[in-house]
């Protein structure tokens, strides 16, 4: 078994060769570079037109295309998802738009939990807009308090922004699986809602602030109920 002292080194070169491989796919590949820019461009102007037309644009891989921008979109600062699950819902239909966009925010929540375990805070910190780190500070003391109980309620209440949860979480000891489960279930509600809201093309603010006040609520009433939760969570582990 390699000793620690000669393990480090090694993982230290991987990280790096991760990153200079990304960076080289997105200079060296126009298609990487064009998707990224396209995407992010619509996204950053709330352009639903532009962004509709964007992912029909890649025909039957139009599917595969919404989920990859749901994922890109958590790395990138100031950049909503919001934006995405509407447009998937307008695009597909709200049953199918609300799975591409479940499925393209899980994987977007997984690779910034995996940015900020395998990376660090200096890393997170670089991602994140300056005006997001108090969050984050804030999520370090809720975290040591509630434990994975955190993410699932911070997923129901569209406040705290998402990618500042799965940052913070891949920074504490919580493990991949109990996050992941967490983040699936706790998303849920508000992606379904949003993407009813979505395929009826109702993007007035009253709907949205309707919902986002229901979820709201529910993460208040998950947080007061939080010990009842706990109990039966590891009542149910014990029992199992």
């Amino acid at each position: 078994m390699e000793k620690p002292e000669t393990q480090q080194p090694f993982l230290y070169y991987i990280k790096l060769s991760v990153l200079v491989l990304i960076i080289a796919f997105y200079l060296y590949l126009p298609g990487v570079q064009n998707f990224v820019t396209s995407g992010i461009f619509y996204l950053h102007h709330r352009d639903f037109d532009g962004l509709r037309l964007f992912i029909l644009s890649y025909g039957i891989w139009a599917p595969v295309t919404s989920v990859a921008l749901m994922t890109l979109q958590s790395i990138v600062p100031l950049v909503p998802g919001l934006i995405i699950t509407l447009t998937n819902a307008w695009i597909f239909g709200w049953k199918f738009g609300a799975l591409y966009s479940w499925a393209g925010a899980l994987l977007g929540a997984t690779l910034d939990f995996g940015v900020a375990r395998w990376y660090g805070r200096p890393v997170v910190e670089h991602f994140l807009n300056i005006k997001y780190l108090k969050y984050l500070d804030w999520m370090d003391t809720f975290f040591k308090r509630h434990g994975v109980l955190t993410i699932f309620i911070t997923r129901l209440t569209p406040v705290v922004p998402f990618k500042v949860i799965s940052y913070g979480a891949g920074l504490t000891a919580i493990s991949l699986p109990q996050f992941s489960i967490a983040t699936a279930v706790g998303q849920t509600p508000a992606i379904v809602l949003y993407s009813i809201l979505g395929q009826n093309l109702t993007h007035n603010v009253f709907s949205l602030i309707t919902v986002t006040s229901l979820l709201i609520i529910a993460g208040a009433v998950a947080f007061y109920y939080r010990k009842t939760i706990e109990r039966y969570l590891l009542s149910n582990k014990g029992g199992k």
